[in-house]
């Protein structure tokens, strides 16, 4: 196929033939076809941005009224203003898409500049009704506002996703499920750092699990779906191993040989999975995690320039294994 047509319509005569509805011959003849149409304008970019700009302008723009003003306002003003910057955000998305029924629409066909432009906003509607949340119950003794306020952004987000699934919507969850999960355990364990190490990787298991069983890719599948299943196991990969980071300054040992066992994993499921994300991962996993070892073990004897020297040399030996790997994986699936 011709490659100066647009990616879109690459996609689309690709899944036309993975579907057989047209031969491999078929669909170069419409790709050479369409690649001799002259070009139309295209100022789909235009409204893009303007539509990224706006939404972040809301969101400033609520921000800096409700920083300036945040003493002197009641509380149902400030849920109010938040609420009402929430509502022109998810308002405006729909507005988009062109009503309720088009995001549905949106959802089951390929990703376009104004599904991206509908997903931000509802990304960003879910984190302002996050803290219009948080602000209503900040003075509720009996509540976990930050965990209340966290899990309500998760939820919205997660509904925000759910109707239409993208890239956007995949990472204000994770980030939303992350604090929610850090405040679910907030106090647990007293001065140790177990509890939150544990509830992040119990948490990346499940993102995992979610995108290696196929949920992440529904509906539609096909590269968007493979897309928002990358992008999963990058949340998966990158909650698990910051949970093992989380307890370096209290418990070393069990900090670097998480974080290592981590590494491996990474690197196994990537020979199962052939996903890029999970060597990217497994590689910064032992990049980080060997030098932490070392210094531990050698109680700290060792200088700035020499751990920045084994932290290069590690970088190099694990860079060049998993690029060993990678090629190794490229020509066994050939």
């Amino acid at each position: 196929m011709s490659g100066e047509l647009p990616a879109q319509q690459r996609r689309a005569l690709e899944r036309l033939v993975e579907r057989g509805t047209l031969t491999t011959e078929q669909a170069g003849e419409v790709a050479a076809e369409l690649a001799a149409e002259p070009a139309a304008p295209r100022a789909g970019g235009l409204w893009e941005v303007l539509g990224y700009a706006g939404g972040a302008l809301v969101l400033g723009g609520a921000a800096l009224l409700v920083g300036m003003s945040w003493e002197d306002l009641s509380r149902a003003a400030r849920v109010g203003l938040l609420a009402a910057a929430a509502a022109v955000l998810a308002g405006a998305g729909i507005a988009i898409a062109g009503g309720p029924r088009a995001v549905r629409e949106l959802a089951g066909a390929a990703p376009s500049r104004r599904s991206r432009i509908v997903a931000v906003l509802f990304a960003l509607a879910a984190g302002i009704a996050a803290m219009a949340v948080g602000s209503g119950l900040e003075d509720a003794p009996q509540l976990d506002v930050p965990l209340v306020a966290t899990a309500a952004g998760t939820a919205l987000a997660a509904a925000g996703y759910v109707a239409l699934p993208s890239v956007p919507g995949l990472l204000a969850t994770g980030a939303f499920a992350y604090w929610c999960a850090l405040s679910a355990v907030d106090g647990w364990g007293n001065d140790s750092s177990l509890p939150q190490m544990v509830v992040l990787i119990a948490l990346g298991a499940v993102w995992a699990a979610l995108a290696v069983g196929g949920v992440l890719q529904r509906p539609g599948g096909g590269r968007a779906g493979r897309v928002r299943r990358e992008v999963g196991l990058g949340i998966a990969a990158a909650t698990a191993l910051s949970g093992a980071q989380w307890t370096i300054g209290a418990e070393q040992a069990v900090s670097y040989g998480t974080t290592f066992v981590l590494a491996v994993l990474c690197f196994a499921a990537f020979l199962r999975l052939r996903s890029t994300v999970l060597l990217v991962f497994g590689v910064l996993g032992v990049t980080v995690s060997v030098p932490e070892a070392v210094y531990d073990w050698t109680g700290g004897a060792l200088g700035g320039p020499l751990i920045v020297l084994l932290v290069g040399v590690v970088l190099l030996a694990v860079g060049g294994f998993g690029l060993r790997l990678r090629n190794k994986v490229g020509s066994d699936s050939a």
